[in-house]
């Protein structure tokens, strides 16, 4: 989830900041999160990504390589548990996150309904051993839907992720939902709401329900600026955290 909520799907950085068909863009920030997870010791994460990203016509290619440093290790970045021999502070390599994002619709057809179909893989190139990551391959499917109502843009994602099982362990695969609002306060600037929701990945976990405020600014033709804060209201989810992405445009 982590890498969803620093780093916007293909249809919303659509509505927030128009781009022209074949552009690459490389993107690097930070996000930062603080949480118990259901365990007696505060877990501390920050995420730190490289991300280049094509787009062309109706698709959009993204590879995310992370940096992960986590104090006190209990989730991943995708909230999964982690198990190995944690120190009390492991740093390094996270896992690498590909993707293709389809724009199906958008949004010109008299219902205007913008609809983006996205897949994800995420390879195994953290260290599972020092619990940064559960060293298999995951995959994940998802549809991103929008519609604007006047100033105000409805938006939704429902998706499926399958884990891939690390030794004695039987992660569910599951089903993942957001939903939220976005307003343009100006030519290039849009504020926006989410509020996010996943089934819980072990029998004894619990649910994903985070709420999010992120704010896009478009700084000039080539930069922008994504910034967000995060509020988890479960044990799977973070107590509080933070993220800023800054992108240039070639």
């Amino acid at each position: 989830m982590r890498a969803a909520r620093l780093i916007m799907p293909g249809l919303l950085v659509s509505l927030t900041v128009p781009t022209l068909a074949d552009e690459l863009s490389v993107s690097t920030g930070f996000d930062y999160s603080r949480g118990r997870y259901g365990t007696p010791a505060t877990s501390e994460t920050w995420y730190v990504p490289v991300v280049a990203k094509y787009e062309t016509g109706p698709m959009i290619y993204k590879l995310t390589v992370p940096y992960l440093r986590i104090t006190n290790p209990a989730v991943g970045p995708a909230g999964e548990p982690l198990s190995g021999d944690c120190g009390s502070v492991e740093s390094g390599l996270g896992d690498t996150v590909a993707s293709a994002d389809y724009l199906l619709l958008d949004g010109s057809a008299s219902a205007g309904v913008m609809v983006d179909l996205i897949g994800k893989v995420k390879l195994p190139t953290a260290d599972e051993d020092n619990c940064l990551g559960t060293g298999k391959t995951d995959y994940s499917a998802q549809i991103d839907l929008a519609r604007a109502f006047g100033a105000i843009t409805g938006f939704a994602t429902l998706g499926w992720r399958k884990f891939g099982d690390p030794s004695d362990t039987d992660f569910r695969d599951p089903i993942f939902t957001s939903v939220g609002l976005l307003t343009r306060l100006a030519p290039a600037t849009s504020l926006g709401a989410a509020y996010d929701w996943r089934q819980k990945v072990t029998s004894d976990g619990d649910e994903i329900q985070e709420f999010s405020l992120f704010l896009t600014q478009r700084l000039s033709p080539s930069w922008k600026v994504q910034l967000y804060a995060l509020k988890g209201f479960s044990d799977a989810s973070p107590d509080s955290g933070g993220g800023l992405m800054l992108s240039h445009s070639f």
